[in-house]
């Protein structure tokens, strides 16, 4: 039996929010609407729905069943971080999400930074029921690189964490090192990144939440050292990847400060440099 196209799906969805009176707006957003960055074979549907009681839509799941059989709905929070949104995997390998809001978010919709950007890569509206005015401006705009206070926190963040995992490390708790090394740590050097690629080139590629698409816009050298500071659940692996996101945050910062002219946050850079390496000499220990 042939699953049903996104096509297909998009106007199941359509139908589904014309059908439920209580959704009064619900545009198609992400990749299935905008013309950069494509969907394909493997790409979800995200959904926004607006509706007077948005409640029974993320609390009761029952509804999900009258699109089709599925096989798991759970709840996450959604990409403005407000509150979650259900997510679900239906039995034809379609996932769709639906962020849903309260009726009285709509007219900050265009002006909420976030949400406009999600709205300025592309949507297309599925129902409006209540004409509401969806003008958004579609100019992209230019990125803002981090102020000396930004660099500085994110600077200290992750030495700070940088130590505190390889004591955690030495300590031989491999799994918490190991998530903080490939979760915390990898978080604040996919930061730096971004910041790096702005600084790089105001006027080039668009720069991605999370990580999106990192390997489109990401310094190839990034591309070419990151693989190094991802650890595998064991102490050398784990020691070896911290040494190797050390360096690959060091010469990520320095450029960021110099092209910044931003002061260099760290009181002792070869001290701590040193102790961490002192950490990491006998880890598990």
């Amino acid at each position: 039996m042939r699953a049903p196209s996104s096509a297909d799906w998009i106007h199941r969805l359509q139908s589904w929010a014309e059908n439920d009176d209580d959704i009064r707006l619900a545009l198609l957003v992400g990749s299935q609407a905008r013309a950069e960055m494509p969907a394909d074979a493997n790409s979800d549907i995200d959904v926004v729905a607006f509706a007077r009681n948005p409640e029974h839509l993320l609390q009761d799941e029952r509804w999900v069943a009258e699109l089709g059989p599925y096989w798991t709905s759970h709840l996450e929070s959604n990409a403005l971080e407000t509150g979650p949104e259900r997510r679900v995997l239906f039995r034809d390998g379609q996932d769709v999400d639906f962020a849903v809001f309260p009726i009285e978010f709509v007219p900050a919709l265009t002006r909420d930074e976030r949400a406009a950007d999600i709205l300025r890569r592309g949507f297309r509206t599925l129902v409006n029921k209540d004409a509401f005015d969806l003008t958004v401006e579609t100019t992209r705009r230019p990125a803002v690189p981090p102020t000396a206070s930004e660099f500085s926190n994110l600077v200290n963040d992750y030495w700070f964490h940088l130590i505190w995992t390889a004591k955690k490390l030495r300590r031989g708790e491999l799994l918490t090192a190991l998530e903080a090394t490939n979760g915390y740590l990898a978080s604040l050097l996919v930061r730096g990144v971004r910041w790096h690629a702005i600084t790089r080139d105001p006027a080039g590629p668009d720069v991605w939440h999370a990580g999106r698409f990192f390997e489109v816009w990401a310094d190839p050298r990034v591309i070419r050292d990151f693989p190094a500071t991802v650890a595998q659940y064991d102490a050398p692996s784990i020691a070896r990847a911290l040494k190797a996101s050390r360096t690959l945050f060091g010469w990520l910062s320095a450029e960021l400060g110099e092209r910044l002219s931003h002061p260099t946050p760290l009181k002792d850079p070869t001290g701590i440099s040193s102790y961490l390496d002192d950490l990491l000499g006998v880890p598990g220990r």
